[in-house]
């Protein structure tokens, strides 16, 4: 078995994330949590659009994640989830934080964060083919069916939350003869190849 961490992660997360200058994340997280401005009532429901463009059968990547957002709920509201943040920053007399800061701030929370949390399949599709270095695709809803969930190169690959192996549920146990088995731990830029000698090299 094979353990990818967040280095391996780099080239599908760290190309969209900024660097933040010490603290600023941690007191904007205070002021978000003081004026709600990322909850789902100014924002809306991360976890009902994610099924929603899941159900779509739109791949999870953060590119189309990031398209999928914009074109339900625009980027009004975060624009207006920035404002609330940097008005309540300001509130508990913190000045150094721009209010473009908060801006940025938002827009990662959402579109990031919540990539981060809820694709973890597909992000794990892609950092096991960047490690092989082969192209990837995701499955058509007739390969779902019969289990592939996508390819790298021309290698079937079947993806699992890592918990579910431990889990008696049948679909849980792939074939590992037939598929590349890969797991990834939620919320977490960790994943694992369970068979890498099923893709010779």
């Amino acid at each position: 078995m094979i353990k990818l961490t967040s280095k391996n992660y780099g080239s599908v997360i760290q190309r969209q994330r900024r660097e933040w200058p010490k603290y600023s994340t941690q007191l904007m997280n205070v002021a978000s949590q003081n004026c709600k401005a990322t909850s789902p009532k100014n924002v809306g429901s991360m976890k009902e659009l994610w099924t929603e463009m899941r159900n779509q059968g739109i791949p999870g990547t953060l590119e189309n994640w990031t398209e999928f957002y914009k074109s339900k709920k625009g980027e009004g509201l975060l624009i207006d989830a920035g404002q609330k943040i940097y008005d309540m920053l300001v509130k508990m007399g913190i000045t150094w934080i721009s209010l473009d800061m908060a801006m940025q701030y938002v827009k990662e929370v959402v579109y990031n964060k919540t990539q981060m949390g809820l694709g973890g399949e597909e992000m794990a599709v892609q950092v096991v083919a960047g490690y092989y270095n082969l192209p990837y695709r995701f499955s058509t809803p007739e390969e779902e069916s019969k289990g592939i969930d996508a390819y790298i190169g021309n290698y079937p690959v079947q993806v699992k939350p890592h918990d579910s192996v431990f889990k008696a549920h049948v679909h849980n146990h792939a074939d590992k003869d037939k598929v590349l088995f890969v797991t990834y731990e939620n919320k977490k830029q960790v994943c694992y190849i369970h068979n890498p000698e099923f893709i010779n090299k």
